[in-house]
């Protein structure tokens, strides 16, 4: 299955307030570009930024889409994983021009496989601007065979996941923060009696590490 080619489908959510940062929420496998809109009103009270939501570009059936596909191996499709970055590269970059954004002051959130693409798109080394921060939720860091990461290249990061979790291990995200740390780069990590969700706890933490970025 072939990801669709050019931009990807943004849900613009807006702003409760001027909104003058960019905000991108990537969701996750099986969910489409409405599923993390409701978090907005509640990780971004004061309207600090513009939030939207992308879709992905791989459609599923019935419903939903996908960043990338797992083969019957468990391994990563590198050339859909690869498309899906650039996607986001190029939406990101449409989005920040017509509305005057600036990409170094954004901030990427994502959930599940938006987690791994968030990641991607915020610390692959072929990435020219950075992101102001990320924030990894309940998701995990992909190697992928010729896709290589400055781990180091963005210093505001947040990591939760669920101890519960019966999709995405939490080892999962254990790895990330092994990985950030090894790096010199120690994210803020949270771990929460939960499964593959995000959790009152966990939504409150998220709206606190937001308004310090």
């Amino acid at each position: 299955m072939e990801p669709k080619e050019s931009l990807l489908r943004v849900n613009a959510v807006g702003s409760l307030g001027p909104g003058d940062r960019l905000l991108v929420l990537l969701h996750g496998y099986g969910a489409d570009e409405n599923d993390l809109a409701p978090l907005v009103q509640h990780i971004d009270p004061d309207g600090r930024f513009t939030s939207v939501c992308f879709r992905a570009p791989i459609d599923l059936n019935p419903f939903g889409a996908a960043w990338y596909e797992r083969g019957a191996d468990g391994d990563v499709d590198e050339q859909l994983f690869k498309s899906s970055v650039g996607a986001i590269d190029r939406t990101t970059d449409a989005v920040c021009e017509a509305g005057g954004f600036h990409r170094s002051e954004m901030v990427f959130i994502g959930f599940s496989q938006g987690c791994a693409m968030t990641l991607a798109v915020g610390l692959g080394s072929e990435i020219s601007v950075r992101p102001a921060a990320m924030a990894c939720l309940s998701g995990m860091l992909q190697k992928i065979p010729g896709y290589t990461y400055d781990l180091a290249a963005v210093s505001e990061i947040l990591v939760q996941h669920g101890t519960l979790d019966p999709m995405v291990d939490i080892d999962r995200g254990r790895q990330i923060k092994e990985a950030l740390a090894g790096a010199n780069n120690p994210p803020n990590y949270f771990e929460y009696p939960m499964g593959h969700e995000i959790s009152n706890s966990s939504l409150f933490d998220l709206r606190d590490w937001l308004t310090t970025v």
